[in-house]
């Protein structure tokens, strides 16, 4: 009994009541059984948005004003009945369960109201809806006995408790497991935002569904998202979740201004563990929304190196400060989040352009031969393909994008049908809804050009004359094969990642647990705890290689700690290293006997030197020589590692140091790997003024060679 007590009071104080999964279900019985079903705790902090598909609910609560009419609490009530009158005089019977702890007031309705014509038309006033459509709605509204909404109500009581003794149970079965499952849950998380991404073009849900993975990944009480009004030099909230939701989205702060204009100013992320201690901390918000903060993370939200917003994080549930690890999960969420805002952006752009040219073309109409002229310059202009249509989908306009997408000419097609030179049917189908509709439609469609299929996002917009008659359509068609082929490498690379993170953590946990598990001598003991090392040295490895890249895309780049060395002396150790790595290689180190002093950042050319020759080993598994090569001229220090492996197509060379690339090989593809490791050696060594290059053939073996210069660094 302690121990439940214990348990009720840690999940009451924890304030964890998630009732999304009962919203559902009271969705799916409202609209189903016609009942309006609403739930609130008795601390109000619980309370469910009415569920009621009653075309009365329905136009009351069509404007702002009527939404505030049907809203009331728990204190406006008559505790003491089961019957109670809500908006509008009608009956709901009311009844409470307990729950951790917890009351909850359950209303289920309607069994009566009264028709009571002067109290409808004070409603219609007051919520500014036609008088007429409302009272008769009112008087068709849908009643049930006394009788009939007790049965229902015992029964929904008993879903409701159902439903939230699974959610938190699931909740603490979660708990148990969170150390192991921390990491692999934010990388699913990222690949969740990334499908979102692709999955819709709403901006705002966009962004309140990657804010919710990030409270619920960080167990956060709350989170917004900030975006820079450059005009006034201030913050506004473009999305808020949490209780005060709607206060907070009212409140603008200056450039500077709190921990978030603090962020928003400086490009820096910021972990605020206790606000109160933090001068940065703008009090005056949590006056005006009674919202109390405790502790924030705060990252920038950069469009190509450029801030234009903050996304913050509020309060760890159960009273906990957030962690520095969580800094660098916010961040790549954060990158997800300006994806979507770039995305979004673009398919604005591309709508706005189709409806300026639609404008055009209307008054074309008024002055056909000069607006004629002045129209087709434009589009000719454009980067994007143009294609225009009359009433009968004949062509009547493309410009010189659209004849080398289609691969047709003007003078070919001119005033004939679109689909007798457009075999693409989404395209044709688009056309013709567009004028039946009369309404503009997006979408993506594929184009084959040359031996290479592109997908095109499509802008499909009818022309309506001064009569309201559709004249015709046109699409705008941008090419955005590349943005795509961007977010599926990112994603291929996040189901890779979260595979390589797997991959060390298995045998980390199996052989710790049986250590603890087992009564081991002491030989097995060293053995385990040498293969549990060097799986976490792997592992620590390639989260350092996260955070490189992190550090490189968010543009803040890594830092040198620049030092005087002999560089022989470096490469013997890299090679008493590596010399023993592998029983199927043989290492071999060549340099002069003198080498100069020169300024280098130890650490990172080591980081350099260690990939390039794990590299080496892991693309030529059949074994042989590897050689290690200095030698020094014209002011530089050139070095070269090679092996007789797998090596590399002459196509593919060009893109190895791109980031997240690897090579389409069947062999090459049952080697692990990122494809990070390069990109950061490139950017390592540009960072010393420095460069590399590659010369391979399949089947031949890889060189890489690497220069730096023999100066010193300012």
């Amino acid at each position: 009994m302690a121990e439940i007590e214990r348990k009720e009071k840690e999940i009451d104080s924890s304030k964890l009541f998630n009732i999304r999964v009962w919203e559902g279900i009271q969705y799916k019985f409202s609209k189903d059984l016609g009942i309006a079903i609403k739930v609130m705790s008795e601390d109000g902090k619980i309370n469910t948005v009415e569920t009621n598909f009653s075309e009365f609910y329905q136009i009351l609560t069509s404007t702002e004003k009527g939404i505030r009419l049907c809203e009331f609490s728990i204190d406006s009530i008559d505790k003491e009945s089961k019957f109670v009158r809500l908006y509008a005089d009608c009956v709901y019977y009311c009844t409470t369960t307990y729950f951790y702890g917890k009351k909850f007031y359950i209303f289920v309705g309607i069994r009566d109201r009264a028709a009571d014509e002067a109290l409808v038309k004070k409603l219609a006033a007051e919520a500014g809806v036609d008088f007429k459509d409302l009272y008769r709605a009112y008087l068709e509204q849908l009643t049930f006995s006394e009788a009939k909404l007790i049965n229902l109500a015992d029964l929904i009581v008993d879903l409701f408790n159902i439903v939230i003794e699974l959610s938190v149970q699931e909740y603490i079965t979660q708990m148990a497991n969170k150390q192991k499952e921390e990491e692999i849950a934010k990388m699913s998380a990222l690949m969740e935002a990334s499908v979102i991404i692709n999955s819709t073009r709403n901006l705002e849900e966009l962004l309140k569904i990657i804010m919710q993975s990030a409270e619920k990944v960080m167990q956060a009480e709350a989170s917004s998202v900030f975006l820079i009004d450059s005009e006034n030099n201030e913050l506004f909230f473009e999305i808020a979740t949490g209780p005060k939701e709607e206060e907070v989205k009212k409140i603008r702060l200056k450039m500077g201004e709190g921990i978030a204009g603090w962020v928003a100013y400086t490009g820096e992320a910021l972990l605020v563990p206790d606000v109160s201690a933090d001068p940065r901390f703008a009090k005056r918000v949590d006056e005006q929304t009674q919202f109390i903060t405790r502790s924030v993370i705060c990252v920038p939200l950069k469009v190509r190196n450029q801030t234009i917003g903050v996304v913050q994080v509020l309060n760890k549930i159960g009273g906990a400060s957030f962690s520095k690890s969580e800094i660098k999960f916010l961040e790549a969420l954060a990158s997800q989040a300006a994806i979507a805002i770039e995305n979004t952006n673009l398919y604005e752009h591309l709508e706005e352009r189709a409806e300026q040219l639609n404008k055009e073309l209307k008054r074309a109409n008024v002055n056909l031969s000069i607006e004629k002229l002045r129209i087709e310059s434009i589009v000719q202009s454009m980067d994007d393909g143009v294609l225009a249509v009359d009433r009968e989908n004949n062509i009547v306009m493309l410009n010189r994008v659209a004849e080398n997408t289609f691969n047709v000419q003007t003078a070919d097609v001119f005033g004939k049908f679109v689909g007798d030179f457009i075999k693409i049917k989404a395209i044709i189908t688009n056309f013709m809804t567009v004028l039946d509709a009369k309404t503009t439609m997006r979408n993506e469609v594929m184009i084959k050009m040359g031996e290479r299929e592109h997908i095109f996002a499509a802008v499909f917009t009818p022309i309506i004359s001064q009569r309201g008659e559709a004249e015709g359509s046109v699409a705008v068609f941008r090419d955005v094969t590349e943005i795509k082929e961007l977010d599926k490498m990112k994603s291929e690379f996040l189901n890779m990642v979260s595979h390589e993170l797997r991959t060390p953590l298995t045998p980390i946990q199996a052989y710790s647990e049986l250590m603890m598990v087992r009564a081991v001598d002491p030989e097995k003991v060293k053995n385990y705890a040498d293969i549990i090392n060097k799986e976490t040295q792997r592992l620590g490895a390639l989260i350092g290689d996260l955070l490189d890249l992190s550090r490189i895309e968010s543009g803040k780049g890594l830092s040198l700690m620049i030092e005087e060395m002999d560089f022989a002396e470096l490469l013997k150790t890299v090679y008493e290293t590596y010399r023993n790595a592998s029983p199927k290689h043989k290492i071999i180190l060549t340099m002069p006997e003198k080498s100069e002093i020169i300024e280098v950042d130890k650490n990172k050319i080591i980081q350099v030197m260690t990939n390039l020759l794990s590299n080496a080993i892991k693309y030529s598994p059949e074994g042989g020589e590897v050689k290690i090569e200095m030698t020094e001229r014209d002011k530089k220090i050139f070095v070269s590692v090679k092996d007789r492996g797998l090596g590399v197509s002459k196509e593919d060379i060009p893109r190895i140091f791109e980031k997240f690339y690897r090579v389409e090989s069947d062999a090459i593809k049952k080697i692990s790997g990122t494809g990070i490791g390069l990109p950061i050696v490139k950017y390592i060594l540009e960072l010393h003024n420095g460069g590399i290059e590659v010369k391979s053939g399949v089947n031949e073996g890889s060189e890489f060679i690497f220069w730096l210069p023999r100066i010193k660094h300012k």
